[in-house]
């Protein structure tokens, strides 16, 4: 899909999508406080064996402030609503939930117990994570309380494998980690990740309203993270608070890297993010859209589509912006060249060679 299309569906999307209509899953009748301080927005699905311990390391948090908890459960296939009821019933005046009758998707499940949140300061986890330090929010709270200057502040958090791959579990961020980060830093390549989402405390003035285009990305955490750090710098706390779980039922990104559509929404993104800061970090984004034009090239549609291949070579070596030949060389052999393939880049480089007098 194009920009333009990827546009218009965004515009289609938002006229006919009011995430007010899903206030009917409400369960119970929770008495939450009238002016929290922080708001915490949990989602989850299939996470019967993950839920408790991440409610109950939310519950245990030894703070100086009234918070809550808007979760979102999307009809789950396994127990995890009935342990959500559970918590909601026992912790009317903590947690305010929405069960649902059917599954409405992750993206409208998170926006509307988003936009339902209600403190100063706005954190989001998913229900297989879970904070490891009971200190946490007041440690975060302080913070950005301190530094008015911050729009949002993140901490360290572990990465724990549960898919079958036998890695050993690692921290995200390395000792090295910068106590700021800026715009810049969030587009320093495609993909760029160390903030973990369970890790993330943001001001809520800032993503209260958030722009159009964002309800169209598959990403919402590089999106959000941008919006923030255009408002003010995101401060780094140097501390592990926190578990990231890698399990089989997470979403892979070299599964994504596969599939157009993925693809082309990255591409969407970028060029609105590109258009959000203004145009500048165009260059950088550029480099980012030709990493994106050549995963194209190996995407289940375009297999064995090899004039199609070879445009998104062509497209990339354009937004790359190093015209070198080397350059371009590097990307067909890497990317581009099969057994089939290899005639028809021998006949171009002979053009090329000729066009250049070698």
């Amino acid at each position: 899909m194009d920009l333009e299309k990827q546009a218009s569906a965004t515009q289609n999307y938002l006229k006919h999508m009011n995430f007010t209509y899903l206030d009917k899953d409400l369960f119970g009748n929770p008495t939450l406080v009238e002016r929290p301080k922080l708001s915490i927005c949990l989602i989850t699905y299939k996470h019967e064996a993950y839920i408790r311990t991440c409610l109950d390391n939310m519950l245990s948090q030894v703070v100086q402030f009234d918070y809550e908890i808007i979760l979102g459960e999307d009809h789950s296939p396994d127990g995890t609503a009935a342990i959500v009821a559970e918590y909601a019933s026992q912790h009317p005046t903590k947690i305010k939930a929405f069960i649902r009758p059917e599954n409405v998707g992750g993206k409208a499940n998170f926006l509307h117990c988003f936009l339902q949140c209600r403190g100063e300061y706005v954190i989001f986890i998913e229900g297989d994570d879970y904070w490891t330090d009971p200190t946490k929010l007041q440690q975060q709270v302080d913070f950005l309380d301190s530094h008015q200057e911050a729009s949002a502040c993140f901490h360290n958090a572990e990465i724990v494998y549960e898919d079958a791959s036998g890695r050993t579990n690692e921290y995200i961020n390395t000792p090295e980690q910068a106590l700021w980060t800026t715009t810049a830093d969030l587009i320093s390549e495609k993909e760029a990740w160390f903030m973990a989402t369970a890790s993330v405390m943001m001001r809520r003035k800032y993503v209260a309203s958030l722009p159009e285009w964002f309800l169209a990305c598959k990403s919402g955490d590089i999106p959000m993270y941008v919006i923030l750090a255009e408002n003010g710098p995101i401060g780094y706390i140097n501390a592990c608070m926190s578990v990231y779980r890698k399990n089989l039922g997470g979403q892979s990104f070299t599964d994504n890297t596969k599939s157009k559509a993925f693809i082309d929404n990255r591409l969407f993104m970028y060029a609105q993010i590109n258009a959000y800061t203004k145009n500048r970090f165009t260059q950088q984004i550029r480099r980012i859209q030709s990493d994106y034009q050549l995963l194209l090239i190996k995407c289940h549609e375009n297999k064995g589509r090899y004039v199609r291949q070879f445009m998104h070579v062509l497209q990339a070596f354009w937004l790359h912006g190093d015209y070198r030949f080397i350059t371009f060389k590097r990307m067909v052999q890497h990317y581009w060249m099969t057994e089939k393939s290899a005639l028809a880049y021998l006949n171009f480089r002979s053009q090329i060679n000729r066009l250049l007098g070698k």
